[in-house]
């Protein structure tokens, strides 16, 4: 165990300090460390400079006696075994210490195992042996929000940052009861002003409060902001971690600006371009991919597949017109003829694309949809058979071809139900099979991630919201996705059945009838149709 240096001196009151980390974190332990380096002094003054978690304080040494029975008392505390830490902690108290911080430990420990009354005893001696202690305060507000007193909890916390102004924990405390009350703006203000003048090295509660604060309201700005005091971070990363928040939260706008002043890096340029595509920023998008900036930073195949991302086939087939020949380029080509209507340039550029290249498959998958747009499925059929159907989108455009010719088994045969990710595919097929509750199924089956496209993120959650009968949440998710996703058919119809669910019939039937013009799918155009009769039937 290492040693700190133990001085002489006369009483004087002790300075504040940091406190525990009450959830099991490292504060606890680098508390017990200092009362064990203060053990280990030779001669026993009145009062010793310890360190408590990382900050050096004064005050009276503690026996080993009384040490080994903190410890004690701390281990059992973690484990949730509070009446068996009281006892340990009355017995680290019996040895004439009076240290605040095994009063105040005690008086806690009494409360969480249910004796309140000595709860009350330890935190007056406490509060009478050191009345200006802000341990002392810090420990009677946790005592008062345990039991429900807000307004004496808040107070207490208060008089705790007061004493100890430059202390973190109060601060976290009484952010914690502000945001409980439903006060987060409050509360992360008084986050953010702490941290703007505190040490990082000292400030590592507040920024974890901080951040997990803006993650429970959905604030990227805060959340951003609470990263960037992180030691060593820097201005991209903490930008990129807001703009994933604001776009997880359906917010692409504010995504956008708050990535766009740290465009230094390739995962925020492409986190940029996503968030403008979702807001609707096409033509900026489409200046910076042309522009010689975006050429040092991806190459001309991925910024023309982004171009076509963006429906800017005529500025794809322009930027692709000076390019070197290759089958990546060919590829890019015969997308972006598909995409502007040219099927016979883009069946022949297609066709060209030679096996063995990477872009093979979804060229094939390309003069498939090709031919099929033209009326010839029978040829877009062969195409894709006589491709490897190791490829999941060669298979799902097959399958495609199957369901519209009548034939969903055949479809339904090319995929893995145990597979996890061939369940999506199976959904998609199901909903274009017009077997709606089926698709649900297999929608609320799939195991959701970050990775994972936006589409299928949005109807995976909400048709596992909705299986568990938690259809408010499920509305919440759809009318969040098909409000950046206008031409997501299906999930808009979904949203209305789940509005009849919920029985807010009238919003139901004002939002299918929006739709029933635009639904080109007669199988879609029939159910939608149908909950419309049945919102009507029961509106009767």
């Amino acid at each position: 165990m290492p040693s700190i240096e133990v001085k002489s001196s006369v009483p004087t009151d002790r300075a504040p300090c940091r406190g525990f980390d009450y959830d099991g974190g490292v504060g606890r332990w680098a508390s017990i460390l200092a009362l064990g380096l203060s053990a280990c002094a030779s001669s026993v003054p009145r009062t010793v400079p310890r360190i408590v978690d990382g900050e050096i304080e004064r005050g009276p040494p503690v026996a080993p006696y009384a040490y080994e029975w903190f410890i004690e008392g701390e281990r059992l505390a973690v484990q949730g075994r509070h009446d068996d830490a009281a006892i340990a902690f009355e017995t680290a108290t019996a040895a004439p210490t009076g240290d605040v911080l095994l009063v105040t430990r005690l008086a806690e420990e009494y409360e969480l195992s249910g004796a309140t009354r000595r709860a009350d005893r330890a935190l007056s001696s406490a509060r009478r042996s050191y009345p200006s202690s802000a341990r002392v305060a810090l420990a009677e507000g946790r005592i008062r929000r345990s039991r429900g007193q807000a307004d004496e909890a808040l107070a207490a916390f208060i008089r705790a940052t007061r004493r100890a102004p430059t202390w973190s924990e109060p601060l976290v405390a009484m952010a914690h009861a502000l945001a409980a009350r439903g006060h987060f703006e409050r509360a992360s203000t008084i986050l953010l002003e702490y941290l703007e003048i505190a040490p990082k090295e000292g400030a590592q509660a507040a920024r974890r409060a901080l951040v997990d604060l803006a993650r429970r309201t959905d604030d990227p700005v805060t959340l951003a902001r609470a990263l960037a005091f992180e030691p060593g971070a820097t201005p991209a990363a903490a930008s990129r971690e807001g703009a994933r928040l604001a776009l997880a939260g359906g917010r692409p706008a504010l995504a956008a600006r708050l990535v766009e002043g740290a465009l230094d890096t390739e995962d925020n340029i492409a986190l940029w371009l996503d968030a403008l595509a979702q807001s609707g920023a096409h033509q900026e998008a489409t200046r910076f991919l042309v522009s010689p900036r975006a050429a040092r930073w991806a190459t001309v195949e991925d910024r023309a597949h982004a171009l076509l991302d963006l429906h800017e086939e005529e500025r794809t087939l322009e930027l692709l017109a000076a390019a070197a020949r290759s089958p990546r380029v060919q590829h890019a080509r015969g997308r972006a003829f598909l995409e502007a209507g040219k099927y016979l340039e883009a069946a022949a550029t297609l066709a060209g694309v030679p096996l063995g290249t990477s872009p093979y498959e979804t060229s094939r998958v390309a003069l498939a949809e090709c031919a099929a747009s033209q009326g010839r499925r029978g040829a877009a059929a062969e195409t894709l058979s006589a491709t490897p159907h190791a490829s999941l989108p060669v298979r799902r455009a097959l399958a495609a071809l199957y369901v519209d010719a009548g034939d969903l088994r055949a479809g339904l045969r090319l995929f893995d139900p145990k597979d996890q990710r061939e369940r999506a595919a199976l959904a998609s097929i199901f909903e274009r099979a017009g077997r709606y509750e089926e698709a649900a199924a297999y929608y609320a089956s799939v195991r959701i991630t970050a990775s994972g496209e936006p589409r299928l993120r949005a109807r995976a959650s909400a048709e596992q919201l909705a299986s568990r009968g938690l259809y408010p949440g499920a509305i919440e998710v759809l009318e969040r996705w098909t409000a950046h996703a206008p031409s997501d058919l299906h999930s808009r119809v979904r949203l209305v059945e789940l509005l009849q669910k919920a029985g807010r019939e009238e919003e139901a039937s004002s939002h299918g009838k929006s739709l029933v013009e635009i639904i080109d799918d007669p199988r879609l155009r029939a159910h939608l149709r149908g909950l419309l009769r049945t919102s009507e039937t029961g509106a009767r």
